[in-house]
């Protein structure tokens, strides 16, 4: 979860630069951030329900001495969901005109959402993950993370793959790979590299670090 977080963090803290970057009247350039945004807040929010529906109601649950950081978590949830809206609206007339009136707004709820999911992870990562650890059991860990995946497109599967593991030391991106089935990081080897690298150049100007 944390390489998931980690990959959020960098894309939503990118975007309001990204916007601040496309040229007046670019609308070619304005759609293709604005396309970029629609799949991140996509992402972020199967994300965000998978843990709303199988986690939340869990710890709520089995740690009831918690449930005030539990019910905090469901809300700072609501306030991002919100953000979202107002970029997704945003982002939409953006991508339209590329105009400076619609930049600004933009790029100012980008910054606010960036900001709250900064605050919502470091302490979902903080204390949630340890209560997880102690209360839910491998097997609902893992169909959070499968509930996840098949939420992904299978056609973007491997660009989502690549986000994910963009800027990861390569120790922790070697026992990530491993840890899939040999079938998905072949294919990781032979096309999801380079399909990534294309992507992410298409949206950054210069290739993955």
């Amino acid at each position: 979860m944390v390489l998931v977080h980690n990959a959020f963090r960098r894309h939503f803290d990118a975007l309001p630069g990204l916007v601040a970057g496309v040229a007046d009247g670019d609308i070619a350039r304005a759609a293709r951030i604005a396309g970029f945004l629609t799949e991140l807040d996509t992402g972020l929010h199967h994300h965000h329900s998978a843990e709303d529906e199988l986690m939340w109601p869990l710890l709520l649950e089995r740690a009831e001495t918690d449930s005030a950081l539990i019910l905090r978590m469901e809300e700072q949830h609501e306030r991002i969901a919100e953000l979202i809206e107002r970029a997704d609206g945003q982002a939409a007339r953006f991508a339209a005109s590329a105009h400076p009136e619609t930049r600004a707004p933009l790029a100012a709820t980008l910054r606010a959402l960036a900001a709250a999911l900064d605050e919502h992870m470091a302490e979902e990562e903080a204390h949630v993950l340890p209560l997880v650890e102690r209360v839910m059991t491998v097997p609902e860990w893992e169909a959070l993370g499968e509930r996840g995946r098949a939420a992904v497109p299978k056609d973007r599967q491997l660009i989502f793959l690549g986000f994910i593991l963009q800027g990861v030391p390569a120790v922790e991106r070697r026992k990530f790979l491993a840890a899939m089935p040999f079938p998905a990081r072949l294919a990781w080897w032979l096309l999801g590299r380079r399909a990534f690298a294309e992507e992410y150049r298409s949206i950054y100007g210069t290739d993955p670090a």
